[in-house]
């Protein structure tokens, strides 16, 4: 009688009755699109991975359009990454991604890249692969967050973002290296849905994710002081903004460790105000030439408008990208060197 009460599990799903797509793309536009799976195959010899493709005018078409060529039914419930080529996301970019929020066997920890031109190349490396597809990307991508290169964005934060009107998505940017490997590029940038088509370079993207205290593990920045290699890694940041009506003073503490500095020489006073004070010029430099580039592609990436909303509400507008294009925005900077390695 007990065990007639005791629950089943009535919805089992055996992957190995389904097809485990683990990577997944897009290129083309809506009424003209093109998408590939990929998904792993064991053999006799090993495992290797399958690239199907799907044609249709939009991305639940192109999925019913890939069935038609597996002998197993597409499951996406471990996808691990989606690509997007760069001119699809020109367009509006959460047409391709409204599917994964209305099947519940979607995951939304999925990671999103902008590709630089055809996506064909980056599937066809996956077939080299001993792991999956997908998993070598999710890791190639999360390498790049560690490193501070991109803002870390899952599928689930980053269509967040997409229906936010006062922050931006900036995306990683990747392109197909001379030796046929991916490489980072740097970060695509969003205004609105759509890609802007301008993107950060990755020394760039470093200094954003700064100014967005959106550090991972490790965030290095080198520059040569007086013919010499100086290379510091943040140990500590904070930002305070001080906003008006049309101008936005990002005020920018930070704490550096010293990574690199054959000089040495820096438990002198002198020589460490002289090399606080190179990098504070430098890198406040390099922080405003960022801030011009956002406001050039009206990409509010940094989320400004969102301290603007909240503590300014009578300043910040509805068409927010236009009014921040406009602004009078800049860094102010202040660095304190606080190790300087085992030499000392």
């Amino acid at each position: 009688m007990a065990l007639l009460l005791l629950t089943g599990c009535w919805d089992e799903r055996l992957y190995k009755n389904s097809s485990v797509v683990s990577l997944t793309g897009f290129e083309g536009t809506i009424g003209d699109l093109t998408a590939f799976y990929a998904y792993p195959e064991a053999t006799t010899e090993e495992m290797q991975t399958i690239i199907i493709t799907g044609i249709g005018i939009s991305p639940r078409d192109v999925r019913q359009d890939a069935e038609l060529k597996v002998e197993q039914t597409l499951d996406l419930s471990v996808l691990s990454t989606v690509l997007i080529s760069e001119d699809s996301a020109k367009d509006d970019i959460y047409e391709y991604l409204d599917g994964y929020f209305r099947d519940p066997n979607s995951p939304i920890t999925s990671k999103l890249a902008i590709i630089q031109g055809d996506l064909k190349p980056f599937f066809e490396l996956s077939e080299q692969k001993q792991t999956t597809a997908g998993e070598y990307y999710e890791r190639f991508i999360t390498s790049l967050e560690e490193n501070s290169l991109v803002i870390p964005y899952t599928l689930q934060t980053a269509c967040a973002i997409l229906f936010e009107n006062a922050q931006d998505l900036a995306l990683p940017y990747l392109k197909m290296g001379e030796d046929g490997r991916p490489v980072s590029d740097g970060l695509a940038l969003f205004s609105g849905r759509a890609f802007t088509g301008s993107t950060l370079n990755t020394n760039e993207g470093v200094m954003l994710n700064i100014l967005n205290n959106s550090l991972g593990f490790a965030t290095r920045i080198s520059y040569l002081y007086k013919d010499s290699p100086v290379t510091v890694r943040i140990n500590k940041t904070k930002r305070n903004l001080d906003i008006s009506e049309n101008k936005i003073v990002i005020d920018k503490k930070l704490e550096l460790m010293v990574s690199e500095y054959p000089q040495d020489h820096l438990s002198d006073d002198i020589q460490r105000k002289d090399l606080q004070q190179f990098l504070t010029e430098k890198i406040e430099q390099d922080m405003n030439e960022v801030i011009k580039k956002l406001q050039e592609a009206k990409s509010d990436a940094l989320g400004l408008g969102r301290g603007v909303r909240a503590f300014h509400p009578k300043y910040f507008k509805k068409d927010w990208n236009e009014h921040f294009s406009t602004m009078d925005i800049s860094v102010k900077l202040s660095v304190e060197i606080v190790k300087t390695g085992i030499l000392e």
